[in-house]
């Protein structure tokens, strides 16, 4: 019994500490991913919202738990132009757990929410398609995923949706979802509390002497996302995508380079997948470097 109620005791405290911590202190990741599902817990349940009509609130649960849990997951759809959302949302599971899931609950109970500085208020047109997708995969069934996405998409823009911007049923295959590199970068900014840096662009190839050094030295620091032409390393198809075009984000998770070869670990909206192949093809389909430092560590 005794043995019990100081364990109890231990128990309280380290609560009571994890609490009490000042925001600039950075908790371990295990502990993140607790507080999130501690405060998932606390909700419970939802009721029905009348801001998103097709959403299941058990559902919608469902997958925020899901993707607290294991954030590798986190899928795209098949055929959407869904990437950099999906790329931007594996990074925030990782760093703000909790943040992502007050965020979502906020976004669903409320038809609005604020992440950090950005107000988010989706249009209704997508609010009412959330929930209705069909031949996605999992993503037809991941109804918070769903609701990221769109609100993203609609959220940010770029130069690319000049003539796209507003939601239209069926755009998320098009143009209105798509992200050049600088609108990328300006997302990133604003999710994250970290500084982003960039090399490269939509037409131009970053210019760097020994890419897998620079890729580890990068890495060794914080995040780091390319900004690929998807012909060789994506598992799907974007409209026919053998264009020499940049069309899709990947999150770096390793490189290692011997022989004129480079083997790459990276999260692949939905996978996690290592991939060897000859530098000089990495080089050509390789568009943009996008990386984070964490302001903590400086």
């Amino acid at each position: 019994m005794m043995r019990f109620l100081i364990f109890q005791g231990f128990m309280l405290l380290f609560v009571s500490f994890v609490y009490a911590q000042p925001s600039h202190v950075k908790t371990t990741s295990f502990t993140n991913k607790q507080l999130a599902l501690n405060y998932l817990n606390e909700v419970h349940e939802l009721k029905k919202s009348a801001s998103w009509p097709h959403i299941k609130p058990d559902l919608y649960l469902r997958n925020l738990r899901r993707n607290i849990e294991d954030p590798d997951f986190l899928f795209a759809g098949r055929n959407t132009n869904f990437c950099s959302y999906a790329a931007l949302g594996y990074v925030l599971l990782k760093e703000d757990p909790l943040g992502y899931v007050q965020f979502m609950v906020d976004l669903y109970q409320n038809g609005k929410a604020s992440y950090r500085n950005t107000d988010f208020t989706p249009s209704k047109g997508i609010k009412e398609t959330a929930g209705q997708l069909i031949y996605e995969g999992e993503l037809d069934r991941n109804e918070a995923d769903q609701v990221l996405f769109f609100t993203l998409a609609d959220h940010f823009k770029g130069y690319l949706n000049i003539l796209n911007r507003n939601y239209s049923p069926g755009d998320e295959q098009k143009i209105w979802a798509s992200t050049n590199l600088s609108k990328f970068n300006r997302m990133l900014r604003a999710m994250f509390k970290m500084e982003i840096h960039s090399k490269g662009g939509d037409l131009v190839r970053p210019k760097v002497k020994n890419l897998s050094a620079f890729l580890n030295e990068k890495l060794s620091k914080g995040n780091v996302f390319l900004y690929l032409n998807n012909t060789v390393l994506h598992r799907k198809f974007h409209h026919k995508t053998k264009k020499r075009i940049p069309t899709h984000y990947v999150v770096l998770l390793g490189i290692t380079e011997a022989n004129n070869a480079a083997t790459i670990t990276f999260w692949d909206a939905g996978y996690k997948t290592r991939k060897t192949i000859n530098m000089h093809t990495l080089r050509w389909i390789l568009y943009g470097i996008s990386w984070s430092e964490n302001k903590d560590k400086h």
